[in-house]
């Protein structure tokens, strides 16, 4: 049975870098991706109200089991993208997080670094309530290899679901002004080795032990 894999992103910033993922996913057989327009779908979709537009993102998760968040420079701050997200939760999709930032656009500008949507939904866990980035994966797609790799993300992704019982899918809460781990390493740097890492490196080294640690 092929895997179907929700894509969410920011439309207007980064739908030529959420191509280049969702083209890489398809390339085999048994994957299928969900949360593209075509072009006849997004000149209809741009006249339709949020309403509308919040059902056929209802129709789009059907049949899917991941959602992956394809993060960028304001994706943690589109209405849509948070709608997906708390959507795909009720639902009961894994979530993974993907970093496109190295990615170019149309244009051949790399984008620049954002905030982890993750980092802002807690829900209650059977050890209490966490962040849904200390539960799902996040890698950076270009340096984590996702062309190779994404299929082993989403399975990653899909083992880590069972750290949210169904009964708790409910507690969800959106924390925007809460700074996740991410956030903090960002503004204040992280020591490893006696070296200080700033920024873009903090994050992707919080990034990093998400994964391997808090988990």
């Amino acid at each position: 049975m092929a895997r179907r894999v929700f894509f969410s992103y920011h439309f207007q910033r980064d739908v030529w870098r959420a191509n280049q993922v969702r083209n890489s996913w398809v390339t085999h057989p048994d994957r299928e991706a969900a949360g593209f327009f075509d072009a006849a779908e997004q000149e209809e979709v741009k006249l339709k109200t949020k309403k509308a537009i919040r059902r056929w993102i209802d129709r789009q998760l059907q049949h899917t089991s991941v959602t992956a968040i394809l993060i960028g420079e304001k994706t943690a701050e589109r209405e849509f993208v948070q709608y997906e997200i708390e959507k795909s939760i009720e639902r009961g999709n894994a979530l993974l997080g993907i970093r496109i930032d190295s990615l170019k656009n149309r244009q051949g500008k790399r984008g620049s670094w954002g905030e982890n949507p993750l980092d802002h939904y807690y829900i209650d866990t059977r050890s209490g309530e966490v962040a849904l980035s200390r539960i799902f994966p996040t890698y950076q797609w270009k340096e984590d290899n996702g062309k190779q790799n994404m299929s082993e993300w989403v399975e990653e992704a899909i083992e880590s679901i069972s750290e949210i019982p169904a009964g708790k899918r409910d507690t969800l809460d959106h924390k925007p002004d809460k700074k996740g781990l991410g956030e903090q390493l960002v503004e204040s740097g992280l020591v490893i080795g006696g070296i200080l890492l700033l920024g873009k490196a903090a994050q992707e080294v919080g990034d990093a032990l998400r994964r391997n640690q808090f988990r």
